[in-house]
């Protein structure tokens, strides 16, 4: 199997796919996604060198006070009606986090980021409207590279600047690798958080040991990695092309066609995890799940979303009573051929 379209997608290679499919670019815009082998190294190799965990870590007391303020801004909220977990604080933190890492200032510039990422990631949004939001997008990028190379600032966007101005990468792959980090650093965090709120207030017993552990016990981890491998936040994976006919279970696979892996499955693998569909939030083996991808292509932003999970969720809960305002159960998932997690979660919320 390969990442590669432009190498052995067949029907892409032989003109079959419109140029107006809205899919499109983001398959084949030049990113770590799209390439493999040494290519795909020399777009991950910067990145690596950008993305320092010295770089995350000084993050932490900025994540934390942009926790505070969403938290504050809650309990203003909820003071009148239910409100939108998703909508108010799952979205809004990791929004804020990675436009902070990007050096994004302007509140205008944050919303449109904002908007345009929602409309290209749902599946319901029209075609000329998902691409005007992938032009938007990208059009944003080209500008922050241009505001950024006049400024000497320790942020993402200027560090992979730099990368590029080695002749490391081209002008298309650096605002490809933005673009790449902007959806991914911020939807699959968003995920990951309404999901772990969401099972924990389905799961009360659990939620209640883990507020009632003694200060030499640390029970957030195995929230976070149980919330990964029971409700993975990246439904699947796109794409992979097969580069020669291959049979799986069965079913002939023929070289040039397009694969999807169904991520979120990946976890309830009983195999692996005795009890698979039961969330259990000290389970021991929880981290070999496969939500941020395996091997060269494992998601650079893991750490970052752990950190941000870290913070948010004890904040919260340490702070709030949370109860749902309507049936968890039957809330609607997000309209997403990625996303994995409910489109909204409305709740009651009651200070401590």
């Amino acid at each position: 199997m390969s990442k590669n379209p432009h190498r052995h997608w067949k029907a892409y290679k032989d003109g079959l796919i419109p140029k107006t499919w809205p899919l499109l670019q983001i398959i084949t815009t030049p990113t770590m996604l799209t390439m493999d082998g040494e290519d795909h190294a020399r777009l991950r190799q910067p990145i690596q060198r950008a993305f320092t965990s010295r770089r995350m870590e000084a993050l932490r007391p900025r994540i934390e006070q942009i926790t505070r303020e969403l938290l504050d801004a809650l309990a203003d909220l909820a003071r009148a009606t239910a409100v939108d977990l998703r909508a108010e604080f799952a979205f809004q933190l990791p929004m804020r986090v990675i436009c902070e890492l990007y050096g994004v200032n302007d509140p205008d510039v944050r919303r449109r980021l904002a908007i345009d990422t929602r409309l290209l990631l749902s599946s319901t949004t029209p075609p000329g409207e998902r691409l005007s939001a992938q032009a938007s997008i990208f059009s944003q990028m080209a500008q922050l590279i241009v505001a950024k190379r006049s400024q000497d600032n320790d942020d993402l966007t200027t560090a992979l600047i730099q990368e590029f101005d080695t002749g490391r990468i081209s002008e298309q792959e650096l605002a490809g690798t933005l673009f790449l980090m902007l959806i991914a650093g911020q939807e699959t965090t968003q995920n990951l958080l309404v999901n772990a709120v969401r099972r924990l207030i389905q799961h009360p017993d659990q939620l209640t040991r883990i507020l009632a552990a003694g200060a030499d016990e640390d029970p957030w981890p195995g929230v976070i990695e149980e919330s990964l491998r029971y409700d993975a936040p990246a439904a699947t994976t796109m794409f992979l092309f097969a580069v020669r006919d291959v049979q799986v279970a069965g079913v002939t696979i023929r070289a040039g066609d397009p694969v999807m892996i169904y991520t979120a499955a990946i976890g309830r693998d009983e195999e692996v995890f005795p009890h698979p569909h039961v969330f259990l939030t000290d389970r021991a083996n929880a981290r070999q799940h496969r939500a941020f991808g395996h091997g060269p292509h494992h998601c650079l932003g893991a750490p970052l979303a752990r950190l941000e999970t870290r913070i948010a969720l004890p904040a919260l809960f340490g702070r709030f009573i949370i109860t749902p305002a309507e049936p968890v159960d039957g809330l609607p998932e997000m309209d997403s051929l990625s996303s994995n997690g409910p489109a909204r979660l409305p709740v009651y919320v009651q200070e401590r």
